[in-house]
């Protein structure tokens, strides 16, 4: 079975955080287990150090600094006195007294009110055992057989910088049933218990934030499945600053661009068939004028025939380009050129037209000696007449064009501005679109078909350069354009 995302993510939380509820408990046992056998060792050391400290000090009491070795009596008297007051506790007689800690000598005496005070068999008395200085066993149960590996600790009673008696601790026995197997096993329970505690704790958290992410991921695949089936108007909603979110906002980002795209698209098409339609439709209808004996064969006819003919050819030329462009950088020849030569070449051929048309064109440069390129002059051409019909067509009469060039080694730039009317600010980064135009002054009734500052863009990129519009300080509208001296690819 194939898990969803939700459960993928919901398991690798869950058991994120059942492993480490796990290491931390066994972590927590195996020092505990540890620690819990290291206290119990310090604290027989503690008695064992008190039971010699209490000795000491009673014996110096009883005036024993007379205490000569071999005296066992005053030490079993001092341990039976000790056991009466409760210091010393030690396991009550019985069946099991005999064979399990069978005293050296006679038992301690019974309190006067016939109650001792004892332990288990392993509490401290009943490990507790009594050498005097020749080594003789005076108190404790029987030593254990010789084990190399058995360490007893051990101390000696001083009285007055003299040892009269050493005392030795037996090893405690585990036994499971006591009150110490008891401890481990609750605290094994505790932290079981905790465990379990943390993993349902986690899983909530785990829960919510799964199906939160699952949730995101399911709206982003949602808009993406749309999107693929030309739905391009899907949007994700964009929640939080984390990289999911990043995520959907390159899903609408896609999504603007193929929208902007396929309207541009059927734009394109519509504008294209129209753009078509015109000389083709003047052109048909010259013929069948012909045709019809309505207008006669001449030179006037045949020069209107070419006139419509040339139009579609340029149109057609037109399109090729920028279809070339957008799938790959469009041919250039690229050559030595002066640009000074080329501005002042295109000045001269549009000047004239322009003149006819009300328009004056200045050229501004100073570049007395010229100025060295390497571009693909036949292009560059192209370039200026169109931003010189382009300012022909959409310029009021009486106007004003300028040219204006300046550059060095490096770079050059040259600007083409014309006199009212302007164009308003948010169709600026719109001009160089394919078939735009605006519905105003300069309108489509100039004759023009809308690709001739997209071919120019076209031109200025295949020479690595920028182009740019903005209004002109004479009233209508300044082309900026910026190319570098050598515009050969590296």
């Amino acid at each position: 079975m194939k898990l969803r995302l939700f459960h993928q993510l919901f398991l690798l939380v869950a058991l994120t955080a059942l492993v480490a509820a796990l290491s931390m408990a066994s972590v927590l046992s195996f020092n505990l287990d540890r620690g819990f056998s290291h206290y119990l060792d310090e604290r027989d050391v503690q008695s064992l150090e008190a039971f010699v400290a209490s000795a000491a000090s009673r014996l110096r009491a009883r005036d024993s600094l007379s205490v000569q070795a071999g005296e066992d009596a005053r030490l079993g008297d001092l341990i039976s006195e000790m056991v009466r007051s409760g210091e010393l506790s030690v396991p009550p007689p019985g069946p099991d007294w005999p064979e399990a800690y069978p005293p050296i000598g006679d038992a301690p005496p019974m309190p006067r009110d016939g109650r001792r005070k004892s332990g288990p068999p392993d509490t401290f008395g009943a490990r507790l055992l009594v050498f005097d200085t020749h080594g003789v066993q005076v108190f404790g149960p029987p030593p254990p057989p010789r084990d190399p590996g058995l360490t007893m600790p051990e101390r000696p009673i001083e009285i007055g910088g003299e040892i009269i008696a050493t005392v030795r601790m037996l090893p405690r026995r585990p036994a499971p049933g006591d009150v110490d197997a008891r401890f481990l096993r609750n605290q094994y329970f505790g932290a079981a218990t905790l465990t379990g505690l943390l993993l349902a704790v986690a899983s909530v958290p785990a829960f919510l934030l799964a199906r939160h992410g699952a949730a995101r991921l399911a709206a982003m695949q949602h808009a993406t499945d749309a999107i693929s089936l030309g739905d391009f108007k899907a949007r994700v909603e964009v929640r939080g600053n984390d990289e999911l979110s990043a995520m959907a906002q390159n899903i609408n980002k896609m999504a603007a661009g193929l929208e902007h795209l396929e309207g541009a698209r059927r734009r394109w098409l519509a504008e294209i068939g129209h753009e078509l339609r015109t000389p083709l439709t003047a052109l048909l209808g010259e013929l069948e004028a012909l045709q019809d004996g309505v207008r006669p064969i001449d030179r006037a006819a045949i020069a209107s025939l070419s006139e419509e003919a040339t139009r579609l050819s340029l149109l057609v030329e037109d399109l090729h380009f920028l279809a070339m462009s957008d799938l790959a950088a469009p041919p250039c020849h690229f050559a030595p050129a002066d640009a000074m030569q080329i501005v002042e070449a295109v000045s001269a051929r549009f000047g004239r037209d322009l003149g006819d048309s009300g328009l004056e064109l200045t050229t501004v440069h100073h570049q007395p000696d010229g100025l060295a390129v390497i571009w693909d002059r036949a292009r560059i051409e192209q370039l200026f007449a169109n931003l010189l019909t382009n300012s022909q067509r959409y310029t009021d009469t009486p106007g004003q064009v300028k040219i204006t060039l300046s550059g060095d080694a490096d770079a050059v730039r040259m600007t083409v501005e014309d006199s009212a009317p302007g164009v308003a600010a948010e169709h600026l980064n719109d001009l160089f679109e394919p078939l735009y135009r605006i519905e105003n002054a300069r309108d489509r009734a100039s004759g023009g078909s809308g690709l001739g500052l997209a071919v120019s863009k076209a031109i200025v990129l295949a020479h690595g350069g920028d182009i740019s519009a903005a209004p002109s300080a004479l009233g209508g509208l300044m082309i900026d354009i910026r190319l570098p001296a050598d515009a050969r690819p590296a």
